[in-house]
Formats: structure tokens, sequence, C-alpha cells
């Protein structure tokens, strides 16, 4: 994927993830703009407008909006080194306000079943995560996120 659509992707995968749980936390927002503003996968990128944007469709569209993701994800091209990127979004914006949701692991099982790097090498990338990464619940198989999200 091209750099600027990767980055944009990435910003909705974060904003998506937080949303999940149906609650849009502080410390979930902070940590996804500090991305934005330290991290070199995201630099230039202005995302102020995708915030608000990707934040309003979430939560107009709930968990059409989290398939509509998914469905995304299975189109995209990602190279192996984006795939990585993408999973440490995902965890750090779940891992942000300190409480790990049911429903934040179920979509990032899906995620990681649409991805072609293999489970030993998310592990060893990501060692202190395992719990989120192997798939005890068979959510990776799921077709469709099926939870409704309510918004608080």
């Amino acid at each position: 994927m091209k750099p600027y659509a990767f980055q944009d992707f990435l910003f909705k995968s974060a904003v998506t993830v937080m949303a999940c749980d149906g609650m849009i936390e502080e410390n979930e927002i902070n940590e996804i703009k500090k991305m934005a503003d330290n991290e070199i996968y995201f630099m230039g990128y202005e995302y102020e407008q995708p915030l608000n944007d990707n934040l309003s469709f979430v939560k107009e569209n709930g968990k059409e909006a989290i398939n509509k993701y998914l469905l995304e994800l299975s189109n995209a091209d990602l190279s192996d080194k984006q795939e990585l990127l993408l999973l440490e979004v995902l965890i750090r914006t779940i891992e942000a306000d300190k409480e790990t949701h049911q429903n934040e692991i179920k979509f990032l099982q899906m995620v990681k079943a649409k991805l072609k790097t293999s489970e030993e090498v998310l592990i060893s990338k990501f060692p202190n995560q395992v719990g989120y990464l192997v798939d005890l619940h068979g959510h990776g198989s799921l077709k469709e996120f099926d939870d409704e999200i309510k918004f608080e």
C-alpha cells in the first residue's frame, strides 16, 4: 500500500479498535494523537479531520463500520512491515486505557486472521501480548464482527 494511503488506513485502524468496546476513552485518543505526532510512520500526517471523520462514522454505523473496515483490510495490499506496524498501532491503542475489552481482542483477532504474517513472527515481535495474539476463542474465523456497539 502506498505510504499516504497506509497512513490513512493505519489511523482508521486505531480509531476503529478504540471504538470496539463502545467507549471512546481520552487515554485512547491521546495515544492515537501521540503516535500520529511522534512515530515515523505517521510523519507529515494531518490527523485532526480524519480523527473526527472516523469517530463520527464509527459512532453512526457501529458494527457495520467495523465490518466495512475488515472488508477494506481484506482487499488491502499490505507489505510485511505494514502488517507489523498495523498490529503495533492496534495493540498500543488497545492498551492505552489500561483496560482490555473482549471486543477489542475479538477485533484484533479478526484483523490478524486477514494478515499474511505468521503467528510465530507476531509472537516474537510482540511477546508481551501473546494473550491477545493467540486466538483461543476462534474469533479469527468469524466472517463478521457481530457484537452491537452502543456508545455511552
